[in-house]
C-alpha cells in the first residue's frame, strides 16, 4: 500500500518505520517513509509505503528440514506457524502429500505447501490466521456489463505457456514410470495435437503416486490456454440502493458484452482500488486464484519458467509496485534520465509514457534504484512501442538490472526486448 500527505499534516508525526496503518480490516506494517521537496520550494510531501503484515512471516525463526508423510497440509502449516504468534485457521484442502520440506521461513512454507495441496492461501493480518480453502470467494452476483458498471474491457487468450506433454521428476531423479506404463511423462491432446514439452520440478515430493496425481492436476491447467480479463468498473456497492453488487477478491462475477459474444463467471484475482474514487476500479479475472491477503492487496503474476511449471500461476500477493512512477504520471520523478522525454498521448496504462528518439551514436537510458523487501520472486514487466525500430550492428533495446547483494557484491543480467 502507497499513499501520500503533506508534512504538516497533524497526522504526520504519528508516522514512523515499522508501525502498524489500518485501512478498513487490512492492517500493514510501515516499511519506507519518504520526504520530498519540490523545485517550487513550497512544500514537502510525505510518501508512506506499507506492507501487508502478514510478510512478517518471512522473519521467522529459521526452520530446520522436516519430512511429512501423507499428511493434510494443517500438519506444514501448523509447523510454519509456530512460534510466529499467527494461527492456524480454516483448511478444508483434503489432499495428503508426502513431501521434504526444505524451506527456511514460515511464509515460505506456506506458499510452498499451498502449492504441493492445492487451494487459495488466505491470509487474515487484523485476526493473525492462515486459512487453506478450496474456494476462497463467493458467488458475489455482481455484473459488470456496459452502460452500467463497465467502462472497457480486454480479453487475453494466451498459449504461450501451453504444455501437451510434461514431464516430473521427484527427490533424488524420482519419476512416476513404474506405474505409469515405463512413461516419465503425461499428455493432454485435448486442445492441440502438437507435442509441447516441458518439466514439473516436484524434488520436494517422495511418492511417486502422489507425483502422478499432481502432474495431471498441473497438466489439465497448463494444456489448455490461459484465458483472463482486464475490466475497468464502477463499484456501485458504495452507493444506496446497490449493496447487493458489493463484490470482494476471490469472489466469482458475472460479465456481459455483447460485442465480444461474452457471458461468463470467472474470479476477481486482482485489483486496483481507489478509496477516494471508487468508481475507478480496475479488475483482473481469471479461473485461477493462489494466494489472497488482506482485502486492499494486489497480485503479481510471475513469468512462466519452462524448466519449473511449479511456480507458474499467479505468485505473490503484494500491495504495491516497486518501480515507482513507471507510466510517466508525474514527468521523471524518480528516475534519473539520460536522453528520454515523455510522450503525453501515447500512453499504455495510463495517458502517458517514456520515449527514446534513437541514435546510432549514442547511449539513452533511465534509471532507478528500488529496494526489494522480503520476497523470493519478482517480476519485471514493460511493453515498448517498436514501430521504425532498427537497430545499429552492438545496438540493445532492452532493460539491464544490476543485483546488489548483502555483501556488496553485485551482479547484472540484460533482458533483450527487441
Amino acid at each position: 500500500m502507497e499513499f501520500k500527505l503533506p508534512w504538516n499534516d497533524s497526522k504526520r508525526v504519528y508516522l514512523d518505520n515499522e508501525k502498524q496503518v489500518q485501512v478498513a480490516h487490512d492492517i500493514y506494517r510501515i516499511r519506507t517513509l519518504t520526504d520530498e521537496k519540490g523545485a517550487d520550494g513550497t512544500g514537502i510531501l510525505t510518501t508512506v509505503y506499507a506492507e501487508a503484515a502478514f510478510y512478517d512471516l518471512t522473519f521467522s525463526a529459521e526452520k530446520q528440514p522436516r519430512e511429512f508423510n501423507a499428511d493434510l497440509p494443517s500438519a506444514p502449516m501448523s509447523y510454519a506457524l509456530e512460534g510466529t504468534g499467527w494461527s492456524l485457521g480454516v483448511v478444508d484442502v483434503t489432499t495428503k502429500r508426502t513431501w521434504q520440506c526444505q524451506e527456511k521461513n514460515a511464509l515460505a512454507i506456506l506458499r510452498m505447501t499451498q502449492q504441493i495441496h492445492g487451494g487459495d492461501l488466505v491470509f487474515d493480518s487484523r485476526n493473525r490466521l492462515v486459512s487453506l480453502l478450496t474456494f476462497s470467494g463467493s458467488d458475489s452476483g455482481a455484473l459488470f456489463a456496459y452502460k452500467k458498471n463497465l467502462t472497457s474491457i480486454k480479453r487475453v487468450v494466451d498459449t504461450r505457456s501451453l504444455v501437451t506433454r510434461l514431464y516430473a521428476y521427484g527427490k533424488d531423479g524420482m519419476t512416476f514410470a513404474t506405474i505409469n506404463g515405463g512413461r516419465e511423462y503425461m499428455e493432454n491432446y485435448e486442445y492441440s495435437n502438437e507435442v509441447r514439452v516441458s518439466t514439473l520440478d516436484l524434488s520436494n515430493f517422495t511418492n511417486p503416486y502422489q507425483m502422478l496425481e499432481f502432474t495431471n492436476m498441473r497438466l489439465a491447467e497448463y494444456s489448455k490456454p490461459r484465458v483472463s480479463y482486464v475490466l475497468s468498473a464502477m463499484d456501485l456497492s458504495v452507493l444506496t440502493g446497490y449493496e447487493h453488487e458489493r463484490w470482494s477478491l476471490g469472489d466469482i462475477v458475472t460479465v456481459d458484452d455483447r460485442d465480444l459474444n461474452l457471458t461468463i463467471k470467472t474470479r476477481v484475482v486482482r485489483r486496483q482500488y481507489n478509496l477516494q474514487e471508487p468508481w475507478k476500479t480496475v479488475l483482473e479475472l481469471s479461473s485461477k486464484l493462489r494466494e489472497l491477503g488482506d482485502r486492499s492487496s494486489g497480485i503479481l503474476a510471475d513469468q512462466l519458467d519452462q524448466s519449473n511449471l511449479i511456480g507458474q500461476e499467479i505468485k505473490d500477493m503484494v500491495p504495491f509496485n516497486h518501480l515507482r512512477n513507471s507510466r510517466a504520471d508525474d514527468g521523471f520523478t524518480y528516475w534519473q534520465n539520460s536522453g528520454f522525454e515523455v510522450d503525453t498521448e501515447k500512453g499504455v496504462t495510463g495517458t502517458a509514457s517514456f520515449k527514446a528518439v534513437g541514435s546510432l551514436t549514442a547511449t539513452k537510458s533511465m534509471a532507478q534504484t528500488v529496494y526489494p523487501a522480503s520476497r523470493r520472486n519478482y517480476t519485471i514487466s514493460a511493453q515498448i512501442g517498436s514501430d521504425n525500430l532498427q537497430k545499429g550492428t552492438d545496438g540493445q533495446v532492452g532493460i539491464e538490472v544490476v543485483f546488489e547483494f548483502e555483501d556488496g557484491t553485485t551482479e547484472t543480467r540484460f533482458i533483450d526486448l527487441y
